[in-house]
């Protein structure tokens, strides 16, 4: 038996020491499907992380390589740093100074309905289970930890959680990260834009935030806890974020009306129409 079982540890592939999964197969086809779904409802938040799962091959390993290599990624995995319970503390954030990137985030949470376990539900329905027991508990914190990074990121960028944000915030999460699943749903969404709203500068929009993703510092190696208390624009600035002008130069209710699901009035909604 202990035979054996040296046999299957030997077996485990290790990243910086730490145990880490086999390489996923390639699925493009699932891939597509679920981008198409995303499109469809931009609030089907599963869809990512299905596109994330289905073509992500080789890319968690190095980037749990490059997140490990860095001191608070090794905290991160291996505390571990709980960043969904900090960002989840609303009485704590709540008490931060106006204009700090805390308070900023919690502005930005309460006024989209959003909850870090909300994120992270989304990621459970996609069969990702970030709570349950695991052989390689460093690899899947570290997945967890990015994922509730998503709306800190959004605050960061400037990018709202309209399609055309969401896209660009897409569009900078790829540089930082490398995932190829991001590559896809900026690319597919990003035409379906582009068909509905050809007068719009959209790629350029997306190429800014493309360009962002590369100036900015990588942002996985620094401890979020330490900047949520400091001015939200003495974050941008050292971590060497741009301002989202192209972006901001669409306006607010033009960006919300992208890809808006078509679907007919109910009979009651129809009533009320007619009446006012």
């Amino acid at each position: 038996m202990k035979e054996q079982t040296s046999a299957i540890e030997s077996s485990i592939d290790l990243v910086n020491g730490f145990p880490v999964p086999p390489v996923p197969g390639v699925r493009p086809v699932h891939a597509l499907v679920s981008v198409l779904r995303l499109i469809r409802n931009k609030e089907d938040t599963r869809q990512i992380f299905e596109t994330i799962k289905a073509v992500s091959g080789a890319n968690g390993r190095k980037l749990f390589e490059k997140f490990t290599n860095t001191t608070y990624g090794r905290r991160v995995v291996t505390e571990p740093v709980r960043l969904e319970y900090i960002l989840s503390n609303r009485v704590w954030l709540r008490s931060l100074a106006e204009g700090s990137f805390g308070r900023a985030y919690l502005d930005f949470m309460e006024g989209e309905n959003l909850t870090p376990e909300g994120i992270l539900a989304s990621a459970e329905e996609a069969g990702i289970d970030y709570k349950g027991d695991t052989d390689f508990p460093q690899f899947q914190r570290m997945f967890l930890h990015i994922s509730v990074c998503h709306d800190l990121w959004h605050v960061l960028t400037g990018y709202g959680r309209d399609p055309l944000g969401e896209l660009c915030n897409l569009a900078f999460s790829r540089q930082q990260t490398g995932n190829p699943g991001f590559r896809i749903i900026v690319a597919l969404a990003l035409t379906a834009q582009k068909i509905e709203r050809p007068d719009l500068p959209l790629v350029k929009a997306v190429a800014e935030g493309r360009r962002m993703g590369r100036g900015v510092d990588f942002l996985l190696q620094h401890d979020v806890a330490e900047l949520l208390p400091l001015p939200l624009e003495e974050v941008r600035q050292r971590l060497n974020f741009i301002e989202p002008v192209i972006y901001k130069s669409v306006p607010a209710d033009v960006r919300n009306a992208l890809l808006r699901p078509r679907v007919q009035q109910t009979q009651a909604e129809r009533e009320a129409r007619a009446a006012a």
